[in-house]
């Protein structure tokens, strides 16, 4: 496997990343790693890369699920994301300097991002908890006979 500058293997585990995600065959992604490098890789070579993917990505889950508030704070900061997103969507729908298609594919941009922030906004409560939310209704008592009985309350793991 040829040197690559740390620059190099960045964009490298990048190719490979999307690349591999999108199902592009080996040689296509060994191809566009020479076009974009000038270096040539084997399918060895991309194995141990895709290892060291795996092996960050790991290292990711294990930091976001161990931590108290990682997971928290990463979520925020997709919020504040979309948020600016949205407001840099909006400066673009009120100038008045941009063509209309424009607008109408930055309002089409706007309302994507607003189903996400929806979607989001609607599982926040849910990620404060380790990963067992409990969702319940008050708990009834009925009379059957001369015993009274308490029915459990409706219980969902989210």
């Amino acid at each position: 496997m040829p040197k690559f500058t740390s620059a190099e293997r960045i964009l490298v585990k990048s190719i490979i990343a999307s690349l591999s995600i999108k199902r592009i065959p080996e040689q296509d992604i060994i191809d566009e790693i020479y076009r974009q490098t000038k270096k040539t890789i084997t399918e060895s070579g991309m194995f141990y890369i895709r290892k060291d993917i795996k092996k960050e990505s790991y290292q990711w889950y294990k930091t976001m699920r161990e931590g108290e508030y990682e997971y928290i704070h990463e979520f925020r900061e997709h919020i504040n994301e979309i948020l600016d997103l949205q407001k840099r969507h909006y400066e673009i729908v009120d100038s008045p300097i941009v063509s209309i298609p424009a607008k109408q594919a930055s309002l089409f941009e706007l309302h994507k991002l607003t189903v996400t922030l929806s979607n989001l906004f609607d599982v926040a409560p849910y990620i404060t908890s380790n990963s067992n939310v409990t969702v319940s209704a008050p708990s009834e008592t009925k009379t059957i006979g001369s015993e009274a009985r308490t029915e459990e309350p409706i219980s969902q793991v989210v």
